[in-house]
């Protein structure tokens, strides 16, 4: 898929909210350093781009001004706390519900409709979780496909996406596990901090350990790009019969990569939704399919 101009602008809003975060209290600073992060970008980009190619012109140039600098730890760190306290209720009502990898799947497709900052400890966001995911449907489902490809599947490969939801894939997969205890499961994690998105160390907060085998991608992206990838990873991408990948930034990246993956997200702008023809703010879970 190409970036359209919207997806100029959604990364340009990006950048300057990352160079917000860094602390530049000027604001003759903070607008040069944004008009040079700018000036960069653009000179980079082409049609034809991918909008998670934008991305990255984008998040090199940050690194080289700021490092590798987690600007969302706090943030992380407090929606992995919040969910990992309500996993054993999540689990158990994937566990016991009709179809359980299903139940499960849904969960994890429905957070990125969760305002984590304004729910309480007492229940509220957990009753949001389970009633999102029993009340909406997946515009376009292809869970059919998935579980004939699972029933052979001896490897499989989950792609995650941000912190806090990444516990929610653990229930996942933990509920694939039980259903099919013999399939080795990894689990890629970015390998530098990028916005929110999770990274071993959010792994280690949930203890994700558990449930699979937290791996870095090499990815330092909001999302996935094969050519910007570690050699382990492409390794185990590449012997895997089955891959998940979770959110939109992965979806941008994979997308047209194998038919052996699929793509949980939700989409989040006009888009991803006018190429998939569906409508903002919809989930999907879909099959990949070569061009």
């Amino acid at each position: 898929m190409k970036a359209s101009a919207e997806c100029l602008a959604c990364v340009a809003a990006h950048a300057y909210d990352v160079i917000k975060k860094s602390g530049i209290r000027s604001e003759e600073e903070l607008f040069n350093y944004y008009k040079k992060i700018l000036s960069y970008t653009l000179q980079k980009t082409s049609w034809g781009d991918k909008p998670i190619e934008i991305s990255k012109y984008v998040y090199d140039y940050l690194e080289e001004i700021f490092g590798d600098k987690d600007f969302y730890e706090n943030e992380k760190t407090n929606s992995n706390q919040m969910l990992i306290e309500m996993y054993d209720d999540l689990y158990e009502y994937s566990r016991s519900s009709e179809d359980p990898i299903y139940a499960a799947l849904k969960l994890s497709a429905v957070a990125n409709l969760i305002d984590y900052g304004v729910k309480n400890s007492f229940g509220e966001l957990e009753f949001e979780i389970e009633s999102l995911s029993k009340n909406r449907e997946f515009t376009i489902d292809d869970y059919e496909l998935f579980t004939k490809k699972l029933e052979n599947t001896e490897t499989l490969l989950f792609i995650h996406d941000n912190a806090g939801e990444i516990v929610l894939d653990k229930v996942l997969i933990k509920i694939i596990k039980d259903n099919y205890p013999n399939i080795v499961i990894y689990s890629a994690l970015r390998s530098s901090p990028v916005i929110n998105d999770a990274t071993l160390r959010d792994a280690e907060e949930i203890y994700l350990k558990e449930v699979s085998i937290p791996i870095e991608s090499g990815s330092k992206y909001p999302g996935t790009l094969l050519e910007s990838v570690g050699t382990s990873f492409m390794s185990i991408y590449n012997k895997a019969n089955l891959v998940i990948s979770k959110g939109q930034g992965n979806f941008e990246g994979l997308e047209g990569s194998s038919d052996k993956v699929f793509f949980i997200l939700m989409a989040k702008c006009k888009t991803i939704a006018s190429y998939l023809n569906i409508q903002v703010g919809d989930i999907i879970f879909k099959k990949d399919s070569l061009k």
